[in-house]
């Protein structure tokens, strides 16, 4: 018999994953899961905990994408370290809507786990005491080392929640144990301080550790699989490491059936761009951490690895490498539900690719402009949460709603960036007619731009893999080299124009702002500027342009008015971006006024008072604005006229692709 194509290909990827546990054998489908995500419930997949019709919806799509797994974070004590979370309280009856998950879940023969966190020092909820491995302080408020009756409490709820678990029908129960909450405290030799039978060797650091898993062990028996979620490195100096998390598996082993590396921790926040690694970090970046711990001698389950896994054939290396035994997902499954099945179908070019941007988890929560080493959320959470490249995810999800159009449609795109490839397409794939008029030879917009930058490839990937879905699609025409007219628009008679015209840089009003190079004409002409580049202003594009310049071997000033350099990006890509501007020795000046720009630099006044900044090359990144005069001359040329992108509000990514998306989506 020959095998299906995707087995010979991926044999290690599609190989079916068995848990024994007693009498019982829990078979994942195949090596891929997604990893614990809060952003379903929080993106309104939840009423009060209880698991809602979008938040079935969204894990049943995940699961009928092919992943093998879901897991959904859950708190003891509930709310405890994030508000809003899905909850089983049997005092709600919450547990009796987990029903409907298990259900649509189970129908796909996929797997389910309920993911346990005590949030310990990291907890929110004001009306909570801060416990942990010992005493400290965290965010202004004192945390109180745990006694054994602290622990007792603490047991307690591990037993309250595995009851539940299994009350609510899940396969299995996924312990957090990493990233600073609770029991990573008691393992970690940072903040595990404790010099009695809990504190000091690695056995002692586990013991509490192991109490939990005994105490959920001791409810649950047989009934449900245990998966451990932990730390192969803390990042952060003292902390654990690979060889110190095998120790720790070799302890811990006995008691679950998986276990899963991830990095990073809560009490050092720096460490979040590893923790969430963003388009600065390496990919698969903790398989190393994993295969350490796979391959130490005694360990006999299943390792797991997460963390920027999205690549098919090198996700299928990392497991015949014997680095892992299966990968976990969260945002290339969050990016593209359908991950799986396109590996399967060989489809692979049709993956919509993340852009590790972390918008998804930082968006609507965090506090961008947060300072030192302690993780804030944000004074007014919004909870608005988004995928940058699906607009059908989290609360997008309620799209799925919208009526189907009553007939097909005649549908013109002015203009081939990310935002019209969007409308395209979203109109196409509900049926429309749709022609893209471009003027020059090249797809993609402004996003075309960032190509020469390394830190780029997820957007360079994203753009290409947006013209490849335009190029293959039957309803969509494209129009290339061609200038689109009012006059042409309304000769088409479409019943839809789409307006994606795109904005233009703003010139800022300094004097001898003409002895400058705009920030667009510097891409792919680095080597026209000189040693020494000045760049005036920092917000994202600024500060990026200045890793990416000294990478080459500028040396780069920013010049930033406000307290805050690239203050409107997310909390976590923000942190990448000043830590790679600290590596590459970029002189940041903030609070800093551009006053003239002459032959040798810029002359700048901030609270030192008026000065000369050397330079050989000064560059204006100040910004754009929205083209309104060619916009607005596309006003009445169809019956539906929409504007999208830069046209409608300079902004974005997230912006110009959820716009262009909704344009093509409601017609």
């Amino acid at each position: 018999m020959t095998k299906p194509a995707y087995k010979e290909k991926y044999p290690h990827m599609f190989e079916p994953l068995v848990i024994k546990r007693g009498k019982r054998e829990v078979v994942f489908n195949n090596r891929v899961m997604m990893s614990p995500v809060g952003i379903v419930a929080t993106g309104g997949g939840a009423d009060n905990g209880r698991i809602n019709a979008f938040g079935v919806d969204y894990w049943t799509g995940i699961i009928r994408g092919g992943f093998s797994s879901v897991a959904l974070p859950m708190e003891i004590p509930a709310e405890g370290a994030h508000a809003g979370v899905f909850n089983m309280d049997p005092e709600q009856v919450n547990y009796m809507n987990m029903h409907l998950l298990q259900r649509s879940v189970h129908a796909y023969n996929g797997k389910t786990f309920a993911e346990l966190i005590h949030g310990g020092r990291c907890m929110v909820a004001k009306n909570l005491e801060l416990k942990a491995a010992a005493d400290s302080e965290y965010q202004g408020r004192h945390v109180k080392g745990m006694d054994k009756e602290d622990m007792e409490e603490v047991l307690q709820l591990c037993r309250e929640f595995a009851s539940q678990a299994r009350r609510s029908g899940f396969d299995g129960i996924m312990v957090h144990m990493a990233h600073g909450w609770l029991f990573h405290d008691f393992l970690s030799p940072i903040t595990n301080t404790r010099t009695d039978e809990f504190g000091g060797s690695v056995e002692n650091r586990c013991r509490f550790p192991i109490m939990a898993l005994k105490a959920i062990r001791q409810v649950i028996g047989d009934d449900l699989i245990i998966e451990l979620r932990l730390n192969g490195n803390d990042e952060m100096e003292g902390g654990i490491l690979p060889e110190d998390a095998a120790q720790q598996v070799l302890l811990l082993q006995d008691y679950v059936d998986m276990i899963h590396i991830t990095c990073g921790t809560r009490v050092d926040v720096t460490s979040r761009p590893k923790m969430h690694p963003t388009n600065y970090c390496p990919t698969e970046h903790n398989a190393y951490a994993s295969e350490i711990i796979k391959k130490t001698p005694g360990v006999h389950i299943p390792i797991g690895v997460v963390g920027a896994i999205s690549d098919p054939e090198r996700t299928e290396k990392l497991l015949a490498d014997g680095k892992a035994d299966y990968v976990l997902m969260a945002r290339a499954a969050i990016a593209d539900n359908n991950w799986v099945n396109k590996v399967k179908e060989g489809r692979e070019e049709d993956i919509r690719p993340c852009l590790r941007c972390l918008y998804c988890l930082d968006h609507g929560r965090r506090k961008a402009k947060v300072s030192g080493k302690e993780l804030a959320m944000a004074a007014e959470v919004s909870f608005d949460r988004r995928c940058v490249v699906n607009p059908l995810s989290m609360q997008g999800i309620s799209k799925k709603m919208f009526p189907a159009p009553l007939r097909s449609k005649k549908v013109a795109v002015i203009g081939g960036g990310v935002a019209g490839m969007n409308a395209a397409l979203s109109a196409a794939d509900r049926g429309h007619d749709v022609t893209i008029f471009e003027k020059s030879e090249k797809l993609g917009g402004q996003a075309l731009l960032s190509d020469v930058m390394w830190f780029k490839k997820e957007m360079k990937a994203y753009h290409e893999w947006l013209e490849r879905q335009v190029r293959k699609h039957p309803r969509i025409k494209l129009m290339m080299h061609t200038e689109a007219t009012p006059e042409m628009i309304s000769d088409l008679d479409p019943d839809a124009a789409i307006i994606a015209v795109g904005a233009e840089q703003i010139v800022p009003p300094i004097p001898g702002v003409e002895k400058a190079v705009m920030a667009f004409d510097v891409f792919g002409n680095e080597d026209q500027l000189g040693k020494k580049v000045a760049i005036i202003g920092g917000g994202d594009i600024g500060c990026e342009l200045s890793i990416h310049l000294s990478g080459l071997g500028h040396e780069c000033a920013v010049i930033e008015m406000s307290h805050y350099q690239a203050g409107n990006a997310e909390l976590t890509e923000r942190m990448s971006i000043l830590q790679w501007m600290e590596k590459e020795h970029v002189n940041t000046l903030l609070d800093t006024q551009a006053l003239e720009i002459t032959d040798t630099g810029v002359r700048i006044k901030n609270a030192d008072g008026e000065s000369m900044l050397e330079a050989d090359s000064v560059i204006i990144c100040t910004g754009t604005r929205a083209l309104t005069n060619i916009r607005d001359t596309f006003r009445d040329v169809a019956f539906d006229v929409i504007n999208i992108g830069d046209c409608k509000k300079a902004s974005n990514m997230q912006h110009a692709i959820e716009s262009g998306f909704d344009a093509g989506y409601i017609l």
